[in-house]
């Protein structure tokens, strides 16, 4: 029997299982339900926080902690107890999450990922799998070690992939918290219903390949606000699987729809797109509002990408700031393509995009296209404000059309106008509404018009204006 001052633990009933070393090396085989079923049966603690010190921890930032951290994750899980990591650096290997529980980071708390993958039980850092209550809170921070797992081209061999992984989990909550560091897509939540992330800090370096801030995928109710998020992917992505696959505990299949996703008050940098949706997009994502964000130093502010036959409607986007940058030399303020991720796949549908207030500096594109099959519906700009400081021959020599993921391919069948010589360039769309529209080119080589449309049918421009660069027409529409 060990004993102190916050629990009671029987080490008897551990009988079956030789040591504790095995055990936690057996939690990456069982579900969520397993380990708590062991754990409430061999705790006596009556204690509702539990300090990882007090199991063992090391807060010297290189003695392995998984096994303290864990066994003190377990008699949380026992009793719906607190996690207390307290002022120090600690070092540990992979941590599954069980249900009921609440990860509090004392100010000054920082834990450490491990830099070896031999210390991790599964290929994610921290992992809740198919479980429900969960908060993550406090002023610490938690360190990816990812530069451990990229060589000096970013180039890398094996990594923890993604690194925070929700997975078919209800009811999470991560506030005040640091993320840095990550060595992969940091944040993730597949399945999942009812998250909360608030004043969250998430730092990657720009160069850092799949890093992407936060993923969302076949998710609901999920609110994101007061983040100020910087990475070398992504900042924030929607997406949405073909995933048919039963869940584990439940005879439901799993969700098909993103939807009633929140994103406000943020600030966004991204070596990629800061808000994206896409490029997974096999179903329906839908119900989505972005507003009250500031974008900076970006390839892309918004961007689109439908690759999967699925569905976007009923987005908005509402009081946002965008400056696009970076080290790329395309650039678009907004982008919203249909694209195919293979050849024969489906053509997927994107309706009703609403975009209001939006101010944006940018030397490169607005692009919205569909297919002369399958044309983008209900796309509406209002009060919107771009200015291009230089636009540059490149794009009409140089610029190839995105697809958002490198592994995806451009086809026969691909359609691509992005060397057109406008700034908003507009195809195959119908009912394209746009009112209070300004176009601001500061100075540049390349001619160009505000507007060139292509296919585009019932057209409603309401007081749009701005100057063209070499006496082209403000509006183009091609033949």
């Amino acid at each position: 029997m060990f004993q102190s001052s916050l629990f009671v633990y029987d080490y008897d009933c551990f009988k079956k299982i030789k040591t504790i070393r095995k055990f936690i090396k057996t939690l990456s085989g069982m579900t969520s339900l397993a380990v708590l079923t062991i754990v409430m049966s061999c705790s006596n603690t009556v204690a509702n926080q539990f300090n990882i010190l007090d199991y063992g921890a090391i807060a010297d930032g290189k003695t392995l902690n998984t096994e303290a951290i864990q066994m003190t994750i377990l008699q949380a899980v026992a009793s719906k107890g607190t996690v207390i990591i307290p002022k120090g650096k600690f070092y540990t290997g992979s941590l599954t999450l069980g249900p009921n529980i609440t990860i509090f980071f004392e100010e000054g708390a920082e834990l450490i990922a491990s830099s070896d993958m031999k210390d991790y039980h599964r290929s994610s850092f921290i992992f809740a799998p198919e479980t429900h209550n969960i908060t993550i809170k406090g002023k610490g921070v938690i360190n990816g070690n990812g530069k451990s797992f990229f060589d000096e081209n970013w180039e890398y061999k094996h990594r923890p992939q993604p690194w925070i992984l929700f997975q078919d989990t209800k009811n999470i909550s991560i506030s005040g918290i640091t993320l840095i560091n990550s060595p992969s897509h940091c944040l993730v939540f597949n399945f999942c219903e009812g998250v909360t992330i608030d004043n969250v800090i998430i730092k990657n370096h720009p160069k850092s390949p799949n890093t992407d801030g936060i993923d969302i995928s076949n998710s609901k109710d999920v609110l994101i606000t007061h983040c100020n998020i910087s990475t070398g992917d992504d900042a924030i992505c929607i997406k949405n699987k073909k995933e048919e696959k039963f869940s584990q505990n439940t005879s439901q299949t799993r969700s098909r729809y993103t939807e009633q996703i929140t994103v406000k008050n943020c600030t966004l940098t991204s070596d990629d797109a800061a808000l994206k949706l896409g490029t997974g997009s096999a179903y329906h994502t839908r119900r989505c509002t972005f507003q009250d964000i500031t974008i900076k130093e970006s390839r892309y502010g918004i961007a689109l990408f439908m690759m999967d036959g699925g569905k976007y409607s009923d987005i908005n986007f509402q009081n946002i700031n965008i400056h696009t940058g970076g080290r790329h030399t395309d650039e678009y303020g907004i982008f919203i393509d249909t694209h195919r991720r293979d050849s024969i796949s489906k053509i997927g549908s994107i309706s009703n995009i609403n975009f209001k207030n939006i101010n944006i500096v940018t030397n490169g594109l607005l692009y919205f296209s569909g297919y002369p099959e399958k044309e983008i519906k209900g796309i509406t700009l209002e009060d919107i404000k771009i200015t291009i400081p230089n636009a540059d021959n490149t794009i009409a020599t140089n610029w190839k059309k995105p697809k958002g993921n490198k592994k995806i391919k451009y086809w026969k069948n691909t359609l691509s106008y992005v060397q057109s010589p406008g700034s908003i360039i507009v195809a195959h769309a119908e009912d394209f509404k746009i009112k209070d529209l300004s176009i601001t080119h500061q100075q540049g080589e390349m001619a160009r018009h505000g507007l060139y449309l292509i296919d585009v049918k019932a057209l409603d421009t309401t007081n749009i204006k701005g100057n063209t660069l070499h006496k082209e027409s403000f509006v183009f529409v091609k033949e």
